[in-house]
């Protein structure tokens, strides 16, 4: 590498550290910024000055300092460019459009039926993209999409290896599809990293070097990071809690073992326990709800039994989220994190869940790490992937 190419390198590296440092700050003044990234004030003032000039930084305002002069703080320019995520889950697409602060601008959810060809799938991906991209809510172009899909993800060459959950869809080229058809910078990653790219940037973990995120929905995943950085593997295959296993000769799971804690205590094990017992005649009040058809139950229709009172649906619930503790006190055995953020859209089943979360992590994790342990919910709601994927878009402007 040429001395005058390394400059220009070290040159975009500072900018893009200084780029992260006040997003990750909301707002951060020239000293703020200059005592963080080791650099003096004449090189800061040069390097906001080039970024302002881009837009991507704007003056926000003044801060009163205890030597008696103000300092003026700086932000980041949402209104700079544009990105798109979308969270391709098993039962969901959800897109949406945010601007450079990740500011959601626009929203569209689309519900995916059980068995729903592969290319129909991508049709409605590319139609809600196409949306998205035609929004009279922007407030500047779209730069880039960011998409997850669940499973195995070849995220280099932007392949979707396999989504057990999603009949049929296997090695789909997902990055050459969309970028054909969209004509912008596509990245792909699994859903639950997604998910904890989130967290690491909007969420609990913004102050938090090691945590894991656990995803909780049809499926089950698990982001982990460690010093603040996202660990994918060797592979590029961390994270698949969901099969672990947790019960020797339990249910077939989709992945050809048994006993795996999908099979057992996600949304759609729940589902299929639940629709048993509904034949078997256990729950009155979920047959109820389901009108007789006990093929339609699902694991929000139990947390509802739960919550009117039913104890079978209770009992249910808290036998997963055993399950579920089981295999997180593992996670948090071997890796001894400072938090765990517990997210997805089984996560709001209620306290019966979560209760049963908790009394495993006690039971089973080392006497002193879970004193260490905290356990919070996410607040980023049911957008957290789609949220995830448009961070992951916007990821080159604050990565080095």
């Amino acid at each position: 590498m040429g001395a005058g190419k390394s400059r220009n390198t070290m040159h975009l590296s500072k900018q893009s550290q200084l780029l992260s440092f006040v997003r990750e700050r909301g707002q951060a003044s020239r000293g703020e910024i200059a005592q963080a990234l080791s650099l003096d004030k004449k090189t800061v003032s040069g390097l906001v000055e080039e970024l302002a000039g881009q837009s991507l930084v704007r003056k926000a305002g003044f801060r009163d300092s205890k030597a008696g002069r103000r300092q003026e703080l700086l932000a980041i320019h949402g209104s700079h460019s544009c990105f798109i995520g979308v969270d391709l889950g098993a039962t969901h697409i959800i897109g949406i459009l945010t601007d450079l602060n990740a500011v959601v601008l626009d929203r569209i959810f689309f519900e995916i039926r059980p068995g729903l060809p592969v290319d129909l799938i991508l049709s409605q991906i590319k139609s809600i993209a196409h949306r998205l991209l035609s929004s009279d809510k922007a407030t500047a172009p779209v730069k880039s999409v960011g998409i997850c899909v669940p499973g195995f993800v070849n995220s280099e060459k932007g392949i979707s290896l396999i989504a057990e959950n999603i009949p049929g869809w296997k090695d789909i080229r997902i990055k050459d599809i969309l970028e054909g058809e969209l004509d912008r910078p596509v990245e792909v990653d699994d859903c639950s990293r997604a998910f904890g790219r989130a967290e690491r940037w909007l969420g609990e973990g913004k102050k938090a070097g090691n945590f894991l995120l656990l995803d909780l929905g049809y499926g089950i995943g698990m982001a982990v990071f460690i010093h603040g950085e996202l660990y994918t593997g060797s592979g590029n295959k961390s994270g698949e809690i969901g099969h672990t296993m947790v019960k020797l000769d339990g249910p077939e799971c989709t992945c050809g073992n048994r006993g795996c804690l999908e099979t057992l205590a996600s949304g759609q094990g729940i589902a299929r326990q639940a629709a048993h017992d509904i034949r078997e005649g256990r729950s009155a009040v979920l047959a109820g709800l389901t009108h007789g058809n006990a093929e339609a139950v699902t694991a929000q229709d139990v947390a509802v039994a739960a919550s009117m009172g039913d104890t079978y649906a209770a009992k249910l619930l808290r036998e997963a989220g055993a399950f579920i503790g089981a295999a997180l006190a593992n996670a948090v055995n071997l890796l001894n994190p400072s938090l765990v953020v517990i997210g997805g859209g089984l996560a709001s089943a209620g306290r019966v869940l979560l209760d049963g979360i908790q009394e495993s992590l006690d039971r089973y994790t080392m006497m002193g790490i879970v004193d260490d342990l905290r356990i919070e919910l996410s607040r980023l709601g049911p957008d957290g992937s789609a949220l995830g994927s448009a961070l992951l878009a916007m990821e080159h402007v604050f990565s080095p």
